[in-house]
């Protein structure tokens, strides 16, 4: 019998199965955040959703999710994940479905229950995605854990990308402000059944009993690689979130686009991270991930200057291209360096310290713009373009405060022997068969 998974042979049958039921989980799962990220901001400015909560829509659960995460790391050693994991799936897929009611409601209760809906919505996924990927990696060989996640990364992306367009396509007579409510609710109701769809998989699939896990570590001195690294991806992204969430206000709100416009230019996000995805990682291991992600920071440093400038949608959808292409890099990237700056670094706690540093300026930052939003001038054609010229102020000073001194922890043999006649290698389409990491 085969024992292959996407042309990559997993050893044996039972762990074959596994990844299958892993692969048809995030298949449902990715189901649901296209159609979540193409609607959800429109039903928060449908419902009337004031500017704070939408700021806060997509970094207060994460916050709270590793909040909770903190909290579980010293219960759950040693135990099994998938009672866990497969709770917090059923309990995302009913609050979709409860999300899908939230526009009969009253008028001065629906905008706060959905905004509620929507942070427990994130909150319950995020706190145990740690466990997740803990599950994963003890499911999937480690001689292919490379190929495999590169060969998922890829076929999800291909489904998002479906996901998206069909749903603008099927929603292209409507607006945020034409759009009756019975397109939302239709639109959650169908996340929340795949959201429950992929926890039946989640359910069936074989985990294996975890090891017995030493006592984690109460406390560890971050070393001044891994301090300069976490401030300066946690100052970006913080920056970054300012004005991230009221880039789809402005498309829905300001410009009028339809979904299927909207649609396009979310599926062309998406399209840049396939791409991104294809050769920064070699590019990573050919020349140091410090000097990449010193450059994929300064590309996503500009990001916000085509918005500034311009209303065309076929324009934003090349700078929605370019914007997926420039983040994905830099998360890639921040990825590798972290791996390597958490080396030594009892029970990895190098990543929690990173992302307790993220979680914690993307917060405040989102209140920040959250607060600016409706104050801020008018200096170009729309009062949110001041937002986002204000971001891309602030993120180039940060690359240039804090990316520049990152510490190059890259082997100078590895740097001599590099010659650039040979980047175009690197360009090349990566496969079921290549690895990113």
């Amino acid at each position: 019998m085969s024992t292959r998974i996407g042309g990559i042979d997993v050893g044996n049958e039972q762990t074959r199965r596994a990844l299958w039921d892993s692969t048809w989980d995030g298949i449902f799962a990715t189901v649901m955040i296209g159609l979540v990220d193409t609607f959800g901001v429109g039903g928060a400015v449908a419902l009337g959703v004031p500017s704070v909560p939408i700021a806060l829509l997509s970094s207060l659960p994460v916050w709270l999710g590793t909040l909770a995460q903190l909290g579980l790391r010293r219960r759950l050693a040693g135990q099994r994940r998938k009672p866990w994991v497969v709770t917090a799936v059923r309990i995302q897929g009913t609050v979709l479905l409860v999300l899908a009611l939230t526009g009969w409601a009253p008028a001065a209760w629906a905008p706060w229950l959905y905004a509620g809906g929507f942070v427990v919505y994130g909150a319950s996924n995020a706190a145990v995605g740690h466990l997740w990927m803990s599950w994963y990696a003890d499911v999937c060989p480690e001689a292919v854990v490379g190929r495999m996640m590169a060969w998922r990364s890829t076929l999800f992306a291909c489904v998002q990308l479906v996901t998206t367009v069909t749903a603008g396509c099927l929603s292209r007579p409507f607006n945020s402000d034409t759009a009756p409510w019975v397109l939302y609710a239709g639109v959650f109701a169908a996340a929340g059944l795949a959201r429950h769809a992929s926890a039946a998989f989640l359910h069936r699939q074989y985990e294996p009993f975890p090891a017995e896990q030493p006592a984690l570590a109460r406390s560890f001195e971050p070393t001044v690689a891994l301090r300069r690294f976490a401030r300066a991806v946690a100052a970006l992204h913080g920056a970054a979130l300012m004005a991230g969430p009221f880039f789809a206000v402005w498309f829905l709100r300001d410009l009028r686009w339809n979904y299927l416009t909207f649609a396009v230019a979310a599926a062309s996000t998406v399209a840049g991270q396939l791409v991104a995805n294809s050769f920064v990682g070699r590019l990573a291991d050919k020349l140091g991930a410090a000097r990449v992600l010193l450059g994929s920071a300064a590309a996503a440093a500009i990001v916000p200057i085509p918005y500034v400038l311009c209303e065309d949608h076929r324009v934003l959808w090349l700078a929605n291209f370019y914007s997926g292409i420039a983040w994905a890099s830099v998360n890639v990237a921040a990825f590798k360096y972290l791996a390597q700056v958490s080396r030594g670094i009892p029970h990895r706690s190098g990543f929690v310290y990173a992302n307790v540093w993220l979680t914690s300026s993307v917060v405040a930052m989102s209140l920040v713009g959250g607060f600016l939003a409706p104050r801020l001038p008018t200096v170009f054609a729309w009062p949110l373009q001041t937002l986002f010229f204000a971001s891309c102020c602030l993120r180039i000073v940060i690359v240039l405060a804090l990316f520049t001194r990152l510490i190059d922890l890259e082997p100078t043999d590895a740097l001599r022997r590099w010659r650039p006649g040979r980047l175009f290698q690197i360009f090349r389409w990566s496969g079921p068969g290549t690895t990113h990491l």
